[in-house]
């Protein structure tokens, strides 16, 4: 048999050639003796790991039950034809092992820096701390996060979370306007900065920042702290017939107007009805002031009337000085128009005194205005009336009242209370004359616990130069009548 090898001659029951040295056999035969020695080195070797490698490459196998068929034949033959091979498998064991340990180190190692520096590892421990209420941990782990992503919006609002339930209101305001810098409609940022303005009741400044808010369920929601300039019912211009101005604002404060152009403030007339504008130019000024003092800006429209209608009240008295007065009538054409009228200088509408009747003059000063308006709903312009009331008399009125009682008790008529229990008070509202002689009216009136007064029907006339006293009676359409006291 030749080796396979150098072709050299080789013994039928030679395994490696003694020319070359090498092995005949690819497949080795199975020996269970070698098998124990492989064993029994192989837990040497895991037991001695990390000591010289060499020396145990080169250590004879031996075993307890050594065969006189494992010792060397005479002719220099190794009987153990196996050994060079189970010694090369051996430290190709030992090397795979220690290349599989020093993979998996290799592979933790990465693996931890790898989560150590991850956004997603550090976003979810900074969520974690958060619910746990770990809020130096968890800005920590967000200002991490937000170095690597600085222009995170989410991030920035868990910072805004984590600040508020800290009550770290200068540092939340700073998160929230950074929110804002790259999401200028982000609501819970805006939601912040309102509520720091409404805690400091800086309303001028809350409105300012309203005005320049972009998103309608903030601007809704906080309306009553914005001062929206009024809205005008009637664009500007000119008309040919008069018109009913109406003013609109959003919110729970008030319209001021002016009809002259002048600046309107909250000294100026409060808008409560609609603006009637009759025949000529006006200028409409009004303003918006909030409940909380914010004013908007004056909004100025013109208007030029041209219109045809003139209705005008007609007042029986004229301004002025009497020493006799006069009953006070006003000349309504007919049931087409209603007029109003005002006793305290204000500016009569709808909701003023209706005139019905004329009525004396009252003594000392005083002021009516009138207003007519037609079933159409026109009006005319506003009638104004001074009196000064001042008879030559013998008696005042608080003399007048008290003889007027005295009489009343002399004839058994004097009751001081009603059968109610309300009790009865005597007062001079006016004067008229009659017959070219002045007379108090006295009215008589009945109080109740509260104060308020109402007229009982009597009125007396009183004499204010010989104090005769007569029962008085008034028609509607001025005229007096006189009964015998």
């Amino acid at each position: 048999m030749t080796c396979p090898h150098c072709g050299g001659e080789m013994l039928p029951e030679q395994v490696f050639c003694e020319h070359c040295g090498k092995e005949r056999l690819l497949v080795p035969v199975y020996e269970p003796e070698i098998e124990e020695s492989v064993a029994e080195s192989m837990n040497n070797i895991m037991n001695d790991l990390g000591k010289e490698s060499s020396d145990k490459n080169h250590t004879k196998v031996n075993t307890a039950d050594t065969s006189d068929s494992a010792k060397t034949s005479n002719n220099g033959v190794n009987k153990f034809p196996n050994e060079p091979r189970i010694i090369k498998h051996l430290n190709f064991f030992i090397f795979s092992i220690l290349s599989l340990v020093i993979l998996v180190v290799v592979f933790s190692i990465t693996f931890y820096l790898y989560t150590e520096n991850s956004y997603d590892y550090h976003y979810k421990k900074a969520i974690s701390a958060f619910e746990m209420h770990q809020m130096e941990e968890a800005v920590y782990q967000t200002d991490y996060c937000l170095a690597k992503e600085p222009d995170n919006v989410e991030l920035m609002l868990l910072k805004l979370h984590i600040y508020l339930q800290q009550d770290m209101t200068d540092q939340a305001l700073i998160a929230a306007k950074q929110i804002l810098a790259y999401d200028s409609e982000n609501e819970e940022a805006l939601e912040c900065l309102i509520s720091e303005y409404i805690n400091k009741e800086e309303y001028l400044k809350l409105s300012k920042f309203l005005e320049k808010c972009t998103v309608p369920a903030i601007r809704q929601k906080y309306s009553q702290y914005m001062a929206s300039f009024p809205e005008y019912s009637e664009p500007e211009g000119e008309y040919n017939s008069s018109i009913s101005l109406k003013l609109f604002s959003v919110g729970n404060g008030d319209i001021y107007y002016t009809l002259d152009g002048t600046a309107p403030s909250k000294y100026s007339t409060r808008y409560t009805a609609p603006i009637k504008l009759l025949s000529g130019e006006y200028l409409v000024s009004s303003v918006y002031i909030n409940e909380y003092g914010i004013s908007s800006d004056i909004v100025i429209k013109k208007y030029n009337i041209q219109s045809d209608l003139e209705i005008v009240p007609c007042v029986s008295a004229e301004s002025g000085t009497y020493q006799m007065p006069e009953m006070i009538s006003v000349d309504v054409p007919d049931e087409e128009y209603i007029v109003y009228y005002t006793t305290d200088g204000s500016i009569p509408d709808l909701d003023s005194n209706i005139y019905t009747d004329a009525f004396p003059m009252p003594l000392g000063n005083s002021t009516f205005k009138f207003l007519m308006i037609d079933s159409e709903g026109n009006e005319s312009e506003v009638i104004t009336c001074h009196y000064n009331c001042v008879p030559e008399t013998n008696y005042d009125t608080e003399q007048a009242v008290f003889i007027l009682k005295q009489n009343l008790a002399a004839q058994g008529k004097l009751s001081d209370f009603s059968a109610a229990g309300e009790q009865k008070v005597y007062a001079i509202d006016n004067a008229i004359t009659k017959d070219g002689q002045v007379y108090y009216l006295i009215y008589e009136y009945l109080q109740n616990d509260t104060g308020s007064m109402m007229k009982t029907g009597d009125i007396f006339a009183f004499n204010v130069l010989d104090a005769s006293i007569y029962r008085a009676s008034l028609s509607s359409d001025g005229n007096i009548s006189f009964m015998d006291f």
